[in-house]
Parts: structure tokens; sequence; C-alpha cells
């Protein structure tokens, strides 16, 4: 069976998080007070869960989770879960950890885009309409 530990579990959240300095997660750490908390952050917290132990949050499970620690009694409870019904037969692995990851980054690489494009309209709407190109 797949261990997991707090520990890696916090590496993992670092390594999709980088802006956040090493070793600035905790189990006690409200994650959502620690950064700049929005839906392209949740969708890549839920993706790099998915992507990293085979396990899907659903929104409830996400929202009530406050900390670190919240989430990752969840992941494991979950992963224990699924690796005992796979034990037993009753559920197959669905896809491979490669395909898994090459999916995880599409939608990391998408949702960044995404993010930027954005950006650059929040820009361009904040230019003065009076401004006028120079002229060389």
């Amino acid at each position: 069976m797949k261990k997991i530990t707090i520990e890696e579990f916090i590496e993992k959240i670092e390594e999709e998080f980088p802006e956040m300095p090493k070793g600035h997660f905790k189990p006690e750490t409200k994650f959502r007070e620690e950064m700049d908390w929005d839906s392209v952050n949740a969708l890549v917290f839920i993706a790099m869960v998915n992507v990293e132990y085979d396990v899907a949050l659903v929104a409830d499970e996400f929202v009530n989770a406050y900390t670190i620690q919240d989430v990752y009694d969840v992941v494991k409870r979950k992963v224990e879960e699924r690796e005992e019904a796979i034990a037993r037969g009753e559920l197959t692995p669905s896809i491979t950890d490669k395909e898994s990851k090459e999916v995880f980054m599409g939608m990391k690489e998408s949702a960044s885009n995404k993010e930027n494009e954005l950006d650059d309209l929040t820009k361009s709407d904040n230019k003065d309409p009076e401004e006028k190109p120079d002229k060389k």
C-alpha cells in the first residue's frame, strides 16, 4: 500500500506553488489565508492531488478543509480506500502516472495562459483613453 506522509504532501504543494518560500507550509497552515487564493489556485491544488495520488477531491471536501492537515487527511483516507478497493479487485487503476501528469501539465499551462490573458486585458483596460501612442 502506498504510504503518504504529511511532509511529502507539503513538498508536493510547495512544488506546485513555487512563489511560496520552501518550509512556509506546515500542517496547521490555513492555506487560503497564506496565498493569493483564487479559482486557478484551487484548480491547480485539486489537479495536483489527482495527479500525484490518483484520487479526486470533491468540492465539499475541499471547501470544508481549512488547513493543509485537513486536506491531507482527506487525501490519505481516499488513497487508502482506493488501494483497498484495488486489492479486493473492485477497482482498477484508470490511467498511468505519466498520462495523468501530462493531463495535469496541460491543465496547468492552460490555466497559466488564461491568467496571462486576464492580466493583459486588465493592463489594457487601465490605460488612459486620452493617452496617445508615441510618434517617432
